[in-house]
C-alpha cells in the first residue's frame, strides 16, 4: 500500500506523463519484487526447456521423414501439392486472425487496467509491451506452424528438399505478426473488427475451396496466391519445395516488408485502445485460459462464440410455430441452425475433409507399395477415418449443447426433458442424410471418386443416426469428470479420465470405423451387402445404449 500511495502521488504531481508512468510502472515492479511474485524459479526453467528440447526432438524426426513418406505414397508435387499448401496457410490464417481479433492480442491484468489506466500518463508505454509480448508469443507459434507447414510441403513433394524450412518458417512467423498487427489494429479501432471477422471468414471459405477445387483448377490457386499476404506465404513455400529460389525469396521479402508496414501501424495507434476493449479482451482471454486449464472444451467454445457476438446483432430468422407438442423439438433444433449457420458450414467443410482423408488412405492402401498392415495399424487408421464424420455430428449436436448450457430454458415446454433430448436426433439426422444424397449425387459426376463418395454416403445414411446419438451421449454427460484423475503423477492416472472424455468418441468408432476400413481394404466394385448390414446392426446397437443414456443424463440434469 506504500509503494502504491508513493506512486499515485508521485502521478499527480508529474508534470510530464511519460514520466508519470514510468514512475507507476516502477512502483508496480518494486511491489511485485517485494512480494517475491513474478521470478522465474529453476523448476518453471528446467520444466520449459526440456518441453522445448522433446518438441523440437519430434518436430526434427518429422522433418526427416515427411520426404520418405511422401515418396512412398506416390506424391511428386502437382497442382495439388500447390492447392493444399496455398489453402492451407489461407485457412491457418483465418484462424489466427479470428483468435488475434477476439482474444487479444493487447492484454492487461484487471488490477492495472483499474489503477494504472484511469491515472494521468502515456498510455502507449503501458501498452505497448504488452503488444511486443503478444509478437513474441506470436513468433513462437509461427515457428511451430512453419515447422509443420515445411513438413507438409516436404510429404506433397516426396523429395528431401530441406531448404523449404527456413522459408516456412520465416513466412510463417511473418503471418503470426500479421496477425498480431490486424488484432491490435482491430482493438485499437473497434469499427475494423466486423471487417477483420468478414476478412477471415471469407479467407476460411476461400481456402476451403481452393483444397477441394485447386488440384482441377490450377487458374483457382494462382489467384489465391497473389491475393494479399496470405497467400504470399504459401505461394513462398511452394517455390521454395520446387527448388525456385528466386520467387521463394520475393514473396518472403514482400511479406516481411507487408508485415512491417503493419506492426508499425499497429504500433503508432496501440496507445489508444480502448478501456472497455481491454476490459473485455482480458475477461474472456482469462476465460479462455481457465476452460484450457481445466480441460473444459466447452467452456472454449462459448468463450470462443461469445466474443464472436460480441458487437454483432442477432440474426432475426424465424419460422412458424409447429401446431403439435411433439414438433417442438425440432421446430426448436431448426432456429438454432439458422440463426448459427457457421455449425451447418463447418459440418459439411469436415465432411469435405473426410472425404479427401478416406482417398488419401485408399490411395495409399491400393496404388502404392507398403508392408503388411497389421490388427493395430489397421484399428488406428480406421479410429482415425471416424474423426472427421464424428466431429460433423458434434458440430450439429449444437441445439443439445445450449440446452445443457442453460437446463431453464426447457421447463416450460410441453415436453418431457428425456423426450425433448432424444428429439435432438432428428433435425442432425436430417442434415447427414441430406450430406448423404449430396455425397451420392456426386458421385455420379464423371472424373470423381465414386468409390470414396459412395462409401461415404453410406456411413452418413445408415450411421448418421447412431453418430448423432454419440455427440448427444457427449452433450449429456454435464460437467468434467475431475473426480476420475487419481492423485499420482504416473500417466495412467488419466486413464479414467481420458476413457469418460473419449467414450462416445469410441462409441462412434465401433459403429463406422469398420465399414470405414472394409471400404479402403475392400472390392472397388461397390458396397458390400454383408458389411452393410453389420454397419446397420452396430448402429442400431449404439442407437439403443445412447437413447438409453441420454434420457437418464437429461433426467439427472433437470433434477
Amino acid at each position: 500500500m506504500a509503494v502504491t500511495a508513493r506512486s499515485a502521488g508521485g502521478l499527480r504531481s508529474a508534470a510530464d506523463p511519460a514520466a508519470a508512468t514510468a514512475e507507476a510502472i516502477a512502483g508496480m515492479t518494486a511491489a511485485r519484487r517485494e512480494r517475491g511474485s513474478g521470478r522465474l524459479r529453476f523448476d518453471d526453467v528446467w520444466t520449459w526447456a526440456c518441453a522445448a528440447i522433446a518438441i523440437a526432438v519430434m518436430l526434427a524426426g518429422l522433418i526427416q521423414t515427411a520426404p520418405v513418406v511422401g515418396h512412398s505414397l506416390g506424391s511428386s508435387g502437382g497442382a495439388t501439392a500447390r492447392a493444399v499448401q496455398v489453402g492451407a496457410n489461407l485457412l491457418l490464417w483465418a484462424g489466427e486472425l479470428a483468435v488475434c481479433t477476439r482474444l487479444g492480442p493487447v492484454l492487461l491484468a484487471a488490477s492495472e487496467i483499474t489503477w494504472l489506466l484511469p491515472l494521468p500518463g502515456d498510455r502507449g508505454r503501458l501498452l505497448r509491451p504488452r503488444l511486443t509480448r503478444a509478437v513474441a508469443a506470436a513468433s513462437l507459434a509461427g515457428l511451430l506452424i512453419g515447422t509443420l507447414m515445411a513438413a507438409l510441403a516436404l510429404l506433397l513433394a516426396g523429395q528431401p528438399r530441406f531448404t523449404v524450412l527456413p522459408v516456412a518458417l520465416g513466412a510463417h512467423v511473418a503471418l503470426a505478426a500479421l496477425a498480431v498487427a490486424a488484432g491490435a489494429l482491430a482493438e485499437a479501432r473497434p469499427a475494423l473488427a466486423p471487417r477483420a471477422r468478414a476478412l477471415g471468414i471469407c479467407l476460411a471459405v476461400a481456402g476451403g475451396a481452393v483444397v477441394a477445387a485447386g488440384p482441377s483448377v490450377p487458374a483457382l490457386t494462382t489467384m489465391a496466391a497473389f491475393c494479399g499476404p496470405w497467400g504470399w506465404a504459401g505461394w513462398a513455400t511452394v517455390a521454395a519445395s520446387h527448388g525456385d529460389a528466386i520467387n521463394s525469396a520475393t514473396a518472403l521479402v514482400v511479406l516481411v516488408l507487408c508485415t512491417a508496414a503493419a506492426l508499425r501501424a499497429a504500433f503508432e495507434v496501440a496507445g489508444s485502445i480502448p478501456t472497455t476493449e481491454l476490459l473485455g479482451r482480458g475477461g474472456t482471454s482469462r476465460q479462455a485460459a481457465q476452460g484450457a486449464a481445466l480441460l473444459d472444451l466447452r467452456a472454449l467454445t462459448l468463450v470462443m462464440q461469445s466474443a464472436a457476438r460480441a458487437g454483432r446483432r442477432r440474426p432475426r430468422l424465424r419460422l412458424p410455430l409447429p401446431r403439435s407438442r411433439w414438433a417442438v423439438g425440432p421446430w426448436r433444433d431448426a432456429v438454432v441452425f439458422l440463426r448459427h449457420p457457421g455449425r451447418s458450414a463447418a459440418a459439411l467443410a469436415v465432411l469435405a475433409a473426410g472425404v479427401a482423408q478416406l482417398q488419401l488412405v485408399t490411395h495409399w492402401m491400393r496404388d502404392t507399395p507398403h508392408g503388411p498392415v497389421g490388427p493395430l495399424l489397421a484399428t488406428a487408421l480406421g479410429l482415425f477415418l471416424v474423426v472427421p464424420p464424428y466431429l460433423a455430428a458434434v458440430a450439429l449436436a449444437e441445439p443439445a449443447y445450449q440446452d445443457t448450457d442453460r437446463p431453464r430454458r426447457t421447463l416450460m415446454l410441453p415436453v418431457s426433458p428425456a423426450a425433448l433430448a432424444v428429439g435432438h436426433l432428428v433435425v442432425p439426422g436430417l442434415l447427414l442424410w441430406a450430406a448423404a444424397a449430396a455425397a451420392r449425387s456426386a458421385a455420379l459426376l464423371p472424373d470423381t471418386p465414386t468409390g470414396t463418395l459412395t462409401a461415404y454416403a453410406v456411413t452418413l445414411l445408415v450411421a448418421g443416426p447412431a453418430l448423432v446419438a454419440t455427440a448427444l451421449v457427449g452433450a449429456y454427460r454435464g460437467a468434467p469428470r475431475y473426480d476420475l484423475l487419481a492423485l499420482s503423477l504416473d500417466w495412467y492416472a488419466a486413464l479414467p479420465f481420458l476413457l469418460w472424455r473419449l467414450a462416445p468418441a469410441l462409441a462412434a468408432g465401433f459403429v463406422t470405423a469398420p465399414w470405414l476400413w472394409h471400404s479402403v481394404v475392400g472390392p472397388s466394385a461397390g458396397p458390400d451387402a454383408s458389411a452393410v448390414l453389420w454397419l446397420a446392426a452396430r448402429s442400431a446397437v449404439v442407437i439403443a445404449w445412447a437413447v438409453r443414456r441420454i434420457t437418464r443424463q437429461a433426467r439427472d440434469l433437470h433434477t
